[in-house]
């Protein structure tokens, strides 16, 4: 429980000491006060004690109003300089501990406003001679949520007895839920508190905000599970990308040694046999893996090693048979490149036909959907060409070009885009299924003209021998030596490295592994039965306050909890579908008003009962808005008295009336706190 007990101002001006001092009791406090007395920098001052002044619009002193920092005004119209303010804040926790805040809003010294003393017990009203122990802390700086010895807001958490959760944030990083944020779900300002639900709450790169808080003030057990899935998630990601890079390293790998990638899918899977994952290179015309490869070459090598360089005119028949045997090879691979590269012209003509009939239907679906909204909004205002039929006439009009005499119902404009729907993703198939097949034919013409190129090589060493002096060594035969050891040595590298992606992929893998099974693993229903419970009881208990509230603008059996964010939703069926809209766009301005206050009360009601996390405090800063009618504000303060072991902090004006007032508080039990005058008033 978080209990604010009393609260003190102390402003020095170049004309004396000016400030004041209140109380506070548990259950409902009325905080009265005429406009520009000072009520909402009251509000203001309690929120800057706690370091929540990020709800108001700011941080540090900049959030505080200029009686605070600049001038004090008393009387009207005099004014007064202000050399150094502080603030004051008494709090309990549910043990009985006490605690006195004190923090500066502008100080003559080289005090910064992020500065906090603790003093671990009663200050305000004390009228001991030594004082309790103080502490320095600090906030709004690294380290303020979880420094231990000088951070504030871990202090503030350990003092609360809370445990605050850690969250994923929208960069995949793990860290603590701020204090900051949850106390936007009890304390609503004036200026924009009441423009939606937690509309102050601060951001920090947390998505779905709400639902985080939510979850721990009813300390829903989908706290876990929804770590657990977004963790595993963003795993699955750097996974997928890292699969992806490696899998480009194999085919760039392939590339630079004259083969093809083979066994090695495009997205992550569990390997359990690399076997099938290799390289494989062409002699001949027959492909090997790479240690088969280097195995003949080797082998080549060896057989050749063995023989004693043979002269010219020795190797004539032999040059003669191997060039016949190359150009045969040459015109067999001239007429294969001949035909890939025809069936590649017209795979890209096929592929430029697709693309084309993609954007024909893309356009077909745009013009449809939109034909579609008109029509469904001609049937809202009851056009009658919209309905089918002729406004001059009467006679029915067929959504169809074809002739009123042929008997033939059209397609729906619905089952229309449903069709054109299935004819994009089908096209869409096909230009995959087409650019892949033109990366493959492309490759396949790269590693042609790669062999032409070789191969032709070999054909002008043959005819440079057969030309030579015959009683010359053979430089066929040197040069094949040299080159069968340097294509030996540059394949064993490559196998080498070869060897580093497929241990890279093992580990991949093993890590792909781990996140299947984690993810097999989560529970298929993320909210505990418990949970399910908690929630229910907070659309009932929502729905009934909402009602003692008289609100109006959306009938009850249409109003819900949100399972995503668990903020309040209108559930209507649209079409054949049951979707939700905000509550917020579908009740008018007076009704949200009665939502918020309705909200904010379910939430405290739903951890009361399932014994959650919330502090037990309630903050509002004039709740009566949008005009709502006094007999309605009374209802609500009403209803709000009856938490006696909870605290309720009202700001109000009452329209600076006694009528107003008296008319809001009848039967009403509470605590008046009225500031008479000002709030900063000279000190006797």
């Amino acid at each position: 429980m978080l209990k604010i007990k009393k609260i003190k101002f102390e402003v020095n001006t170049d004309s004396g000491l000016y400030g004041s001092e209140y109380t506070f009791n548990i259950g409902l406090n009325i905080i009265r006060a005429d406009n520009t007395s000072g009520k909402s920098s009251l509000f203001q001052a309690i929120t800057y004690c706690l370091g929540f002044e990020e709800i108001i619009g700011g941080k540090n002193e900049k959030t505080m109003q200029s009686v605070f920092r600049d001038q004090v005004e008393y009387p009207k119209d005099v004014f007064h300089k202000v050399v150094q303010s502080f603030v004051y804040l008494e709090i309990e926790n549910s043990k009985g501990d006490i605690i006195t805040i004190k923090r500066s809003v502008i100080s003559n010294s080289d005090r910064k406003a992020q500065l906090v003393d603790i003093y671990l017990g009663e200050v305000i009203g004390n009228t001991e001679d030594i004082l309790p122990e103080m502490k320095p802390m600090y906030i709004h700086d690294k380290g303020g949520a979880t420094d231990e010895i000088y951070g504030f807001h871990l202090f503030l958490e350990n003092f609360l007895n809370w445990n605050l959760p850690n969250v994923l944030t929208n960069s995949g990083d793990s860290r603590k839920l701020y204090i900051q944020q949850i106390a936007s779900s009890f304390m609503i300002e004036q200026k924009s508190g009441w423009s939606d639900f937690f509309a102050t709450m601060p951001h920090y790169g947390l998505s779905n905000k709400e639902a985080r808080v939510v979850e721990f003030l009813l300390k829903l057990d989908v706290t876990e599970n929804k770590k657990r899935k977004q963790k595993i998630a963003f795993n699955k990601r750097i996974i997928e990308e890292k699969w992806i890079t490696l899998n480009n390293q194999f085919i760039r790998l392939a590339e630079k040694g004259g083969g093809r990638a083979v066994g090695l899918e495009q997205k992550p899977v569990i390997i359990n046999d690399y076997k099938g994952v290799n390289i494989l290179l062409t002699k001949g015309e027959e492909e090997y893996t790479i240690t088969n490869y280097i195995d003949l070459e080797v082998e080549e090598l060896r057989t050749t090693q063995n023989k004693t360089v043979g002269t010219v005119g020795q190797n004539i028949s032999d040059d003669e048979v191997q060039l016949e045997k190359i150009n045969s090879f040459i015109n067999n691979l001239s007429l294969n490149y001949e035909l890939v590269s025809t069936e590649l012209n017209f795979d890209k003509d096929r592929l430029r036909s697709y693309r084309l009939q993609l954007d024909l239907l893309k356009e077909d679906l745009r013009k449809n959907k939109g034909a579609l909204k008109v029509k469904n909004l001609g049937a809202v205002f009851n056009l009658k060409t919209s309905s089918e039929t002729c406004p001059t006439c009467n006679q029915d009009i067929k959504d169809s070009l074809l002739p009123l005499e042929v008997e033939q119902v059209p397609m729906r404009l619905e089952d229309n885009i449903d069709f054109i729907d299935a004819q994009i993703k089908m096209v869409t198939v096909y230009i995959e299924g087409q650019e892949k097949t033109i990366i493959e034919k492309e490759k396949k013409l790269d590693l042609y003209r790669s062999r032409l190129s070789e191969e032709r090589a070999k054909v002008r060493q043959i005819k440079r021998e057969l030309i030579s002096d015959e009683r010359l060594p053979s430089i066929r035969d040197i040069e094949n030596r040299l080159n069968l050891k340097k294509r030996i040595e540059f394949y064993n590298k490559f196998l080498e490295d070869f060897n580093l992606l497929i241990e890279e992929l093992k580990v991949l893998s093993d890590h792909w592994k781990k996140i299947v099974i984690d993810e097999s693993k989560l529970p298929k229903n993320f909210f505990s039965l418990n949970d399910e419970k908690k929630l229910e009881f907070l659309e009932t208990r929502f729905k009934t306050l909402l009602k003692n509230f008289n609100y109006t603008s959306q009938q009850n059996e249409f109003i819900h909890i949100s399972r995503d964010n668990y903020l309040p939703v209108i559930r209507k069926p649209f079409g054949e579908e049951i979707k939700d809209y905000s509550i917020r766009f579908d009740s008018s301005g007076s009704d949200f008003i009665r939502c918020i206050w309705a909200y904010t009360f379910s939430l405290l009601d739903s951890s009361i009962k399932f014994d959650g996390n919330h502090p037990r405090l309630i903050m509002m800063d004039e709740p009566k808005q949008q005009d709502a009618a006094i007999e309605n504000f009374n209802s609500f303060l009403k209803t709000i008295s009856s938490y006696t072991d909870s605290q309720i902090l009202i700001f109000a004006s009452f329209e600076n009336s006694n009528e107003a007032f008296n008319s809001a508080t009848k039967d009403v039990n509470f605590n008046l706190v009225y500031i008479k005058d000002k709030l900063i008033r000279p000190i006797l």
